[in-house]
């Protein structure tokens, strides 16, 4: 019934919880090796999140990476550092306050968010493969219940929140 007859639930008890887990891993496995093959082994957590919010519109400070992480301005500081020694990014000072820094992503950093969009673009094109458009489908929508606990819509789409979700977490949860 349950793990050593405690009550608790054990790993093993959710198949849905299990294949979930395996299914993210294998994600993040292949996200690894395309781009190590597009040569960037170096990436760390949560590098590929500060990245996507230095792609965003406008200009991003250090507070603005602390408060997209959930972090310190000084723990943003740091990540920002290694990225910058790493050649992801410039620091330059802000011209409207003198405390804070502008983060702008390099030509490296684009490259990087290239490789990362072409590898999770083939990951889609293979479940794609694999299930076809009704089976990816429900896939999609199955995967929506759970990203915002309700059903999307019949067709299909791809800016739905479960698969946002999974392209922000491959650039995130492994970097």
């Amino acid at each position: 019934m349950t793990a050593g007859d405690t009550g608790v639930p054990g790993p093993g008890d959710s198949v849905l919880g299990a294949a979930l887990r395996r299914a993210l891993a294998g994600y993040r496995r292949a996200i690894d090796r395309e781009l190590a093959a597009a040569g960037f082994a170096d990436r760390r957590f949560p590098e590929g999140r500060v990245l996507r919010i230095c792609a965003g519109p406008g200009e991003t400070t250090i507070s603005d990476i602390g408060r997209g992480l959930g972090i310190t301005r000084q723990g943003a500081s740091k990540i920002i550092a290694g990225m910058k020694d790493r050649g992801y990014v410039t620091v330059t000072p802000s011209e409207a306050d003198g405390r804070e820094k502008i983060i702008t992503l390099t030509p490296r950093a684009v490259e990087f968010l290239t490789a990362l969009h072409r590898a999770s673009a083939a990951i889609e094109e293979r479940v794609r493969q694999e299930l076809g458009p009704e089976g990816t489908e429900q896939f999609v929508r199955s995967l929506n219940v759970l990203a915002a606990g309700e059903a999307e819509p019949a067709e299909p789409r791809t800016d739905s929140p479960a698969i946002r979700t999974l392209r922000w977490l491959d650039a995130s949860d492994r970097l």
